[in-house]
């Protein structure tokens, strides 16, 4: 695509910011001009992100400062200071197409994500590229393989235990892939560990939520495996015979002929990609002593952890997607980045006073040499 612009050259347009270019509705490309500009709220009202921004980001960013302020109670100062600066800037990229006409809808282009793992607008992020990835790679596999749903479970345990009770799920699972049965019957795996907090009597619950590709005749073999067999293998993994709770289940569709297709899983996958630990068992309102308490043994027991894991197929083809590390990798770009060789509205926003306001906004021109 071809795209003129008058008077300003594109590096000037990139950096108008003080005195930011805004377009018109039509945004034919004789309108790509600070001269022909209207007012923000124009721009403002023709994007949809400013409603995720109030009910999405907003919500994340007011629990984030909550941790914030827990680790700052801590005297972890390099962690508040990083979480406190969490997304308090973004840019939303509005596609224009050939006509100059702009959508309405943005892709998140730029941001300042912490990464920290208890961070409520990280851990939000970090969930849906999970949904994501997991959701490519099924959808590559679909038609080789069925899948299974396992919850491995172990008795809830005291607050003091959390982090020996960690270390030994893990253990457990290790174990686990490395059996027989197991190794025979599972050809791919996703493993994602998830840590509850019961509010009645204090106690947490790690679990680990699991789907499992196994061969299409898998039901009507000798590989398969039942429920009890489950739960006597992972009782032995974990060395406890009082485990009584476990969950394995075939992931169906709504009929036969779907119910490979992620889209028909797409609740299932959902689950299994949830945060790893919700911020609201974390940040006890008007309790701070107890906030701290529960931060500081969260932080204890996932230090140094894969809170999730590729295993087998699914890592080929984690590997031959080139996806990156969820939980140290882009949390930006949770699908792809923007196409260089399109026209582009940025428009930024910025946190101030307990709310997202647009700041600016201007036109990215396409890239020189790209697509001609």
């Amino acid at each position: 695509m071809s795209v003129r612009t008058k008077e300003k050259s594109p590096q000037m347009l990139a950096h108008l910011t003080a005195s930011p270019a805004v377009v018109s509705c039509s945004l034919s490309s004789e309108h790509y001009t600070t001269e022909n500009a209207v007012c923000q709220d124009d721009v403002r009202n023709m994007c949809t992100e400013c409603i995720e921004l109030d009910t999405k980001f907003a919500p994340k960013r007011i629990s984030s400062l909550l941790l914030s302020a827990s680790y700052a109670r801590l005297d972890e100062v390099s962690k508040a200071q990083r979480v406190a600066d969490c997304g308090t800037f973004l840019e939303f990229a509005h596609a224009i197409d050939a006509d100059g006409v702009m959508s309405e809808k943005g892709k998140l282009h730029t941001a300042n994500f912490c990464r920290d793992r208890l961070c409520p607008m990280c851990s939000w992020r970090r969930s849906y590229k999970i949904f994501g990835q997991v959701s490519q790679i099924m959808s590559r596999i679909g038609g080789k393989y069925k899948f299974i749903m396992l919850t491995l479970t172990v008795p809830n345990c005291a607050p003091d235990e959390l982090t020996e009770t960690v270390q030994r799920l893990f253990g457990a699972w290790g174990k686990l892939i490395r059996r027989k049965a197991f190794k025979t019957a599972v050809q791919g795996f996703f493993r994602a560990l998830e840590v509850t907090r019961n509010k009645n009597n204090g106690t947490y619950h790690p679990h680990f939520h699991c789907i499992l590709a196994v061969p299409l005749d898998y039901a009507e073999s000798d590989l398969y495996i039942s429920r009890d067999e489950w739960l006597k293998l992972w009782r032995k993994c974990y060395q406890d015979e009082s485990i009584i709770m476990l969950d394995v289940r075939m992931a169906k569709g709504k009929n036969a002929e779907t119910e490979n297709c992620v889209e028909a899983l797409s609740s299932a996958v959902a689950e299994i990609a949830k945060y790893s630990v919700k911020s609201s068992d974390y940040l006890i309102k008007d309790d701070e002593v107890l906030t701290d308490d529960i931060v500081t043994r969260l932080c204890s027991a996932l230090r140094y952890r894969r809170l999730s894991q590729f295993g087998g197929v699914f890592q080929d083809i984690a590997l031959e997607l080139k996806l990156d590390d969820a939980e140290d990798g882009d949390l930006v770009h949770l699908t792809d980045k923007i196409d260089p060789s399109l026209a582009y509205m940025i428009v930024r926003y910025g946190w101030s006073a307990g709310a997202y306001k647009m700041l600016d906004s201007y036109i990215k021109l396409p890239e020189s040499g790209v697509n001609e």
